[in-house]
């Protein structure tokens, strides 16, 4: 189900910074309109012919992800009782998982039963006494390692400013605008862009110029191993696109 013109979104793997001062044009030349074969508004923009049912997911938490366990960090301990050691135990885990979070974000479901699977074992022999960051950052880095092996996020194949230009308008050149574009786009299985969520704008013309860039960037697609074969899989991934504006 595509999102009616109406709507309008407040809410916020890869993350791509992108700075430009330098370029700059006549308004007039620069493509701010929805491409062709695209829809939307000023915050989401979809493929007409794609099946974008599912594309504009928020997921900017992990309940919105539907991936339960955040109400177990504000739990509290007393680490003398075995159901609370129980519990220390699932709030680590649940630490890790949200030190992961861009991971997750790439697609939900696939990364956590991956971590359930291969993560949580991990940590059944770990003690867990006082201050427990350094382990959680130990962890991070065997649950990345771990992942990896099953589930490879999606991946740029093209470069902005490089192989796609993004150009300031004179216009805006003399206003001193500037900040960051986040944009959160939907990838089928081979890789195309079927849906851009504008998270977060910085100013009307610059969020169009930064999501029309975005409908001509290519992906190497999201890939879950299973048995002996890389299988593509649709995903989501996030683009920051900066402008730094001087006068």
């Amino acid at each position: 189900m595509r999102p009616k013109r109406s709507l309008s979104g407040t809410i916020l793997l890869l993350l791509a910074v992108v700075f430009f001062s330098s370029a700059c044009s006549s308004e007039a030349d620069i493509p701010t309109s929805i491409p062709k074969g695209w829809d939307g508004n000023s915050t989401y923009w979809w493929q007409i012919a794609a099946d974008t049912t599912h594309a504009f997911r928020h997921l900017e938490t992990f309940a919105e992800m539907g991936i339960s366990g955040s109400h177990l960090l504000s739990a509290t301990l007393d680490g003398s009782q075995t159901g609370d050691r129980l519990l220390a135990r699932l709030k680590f885990s649940q630490y890790v998982k949200e030190s992961l979070i861009e991971l997750f974000r790439n697609e939900p479901q696939i990364v956590d039963s991956l971590f359930e699977k291969y993560v949580v074992p991990k940590m059944d022999d770990l003690e867990l006494n006082g201050d427990v960051r350094p382990q959680v950052k130990t962890m991070q880095r065997e649950a990345y390692r771990l992942i990896a092996r099953h589930f490879r996020y999606p991946r740029a194949t093209t470069k902005l400013g490089v192989d796609i230009p993004v150009v300031v308008p004179d216009s805006l050149q003399n206003k001193s605008i500037s900040g960051a574009v986040l944009i959160q786009l939907a990838l089928n299985k081979e890789g195309v862009s079927i849906a851009l969520y504008k998270l977060e704008g910085v100013h009307p013309t610059l969020d169009r110029i930064a999501m029309q860039a975005m409908t001509q960037m290519r992906w190497q697609p999201a890939y879950l191993l299973r048995g002996s074969r890389s299988v593509a899989v649709p995903s989501w991934t996030r683009m920051n696109v900066r402008f730094g504006v001087t006068q």
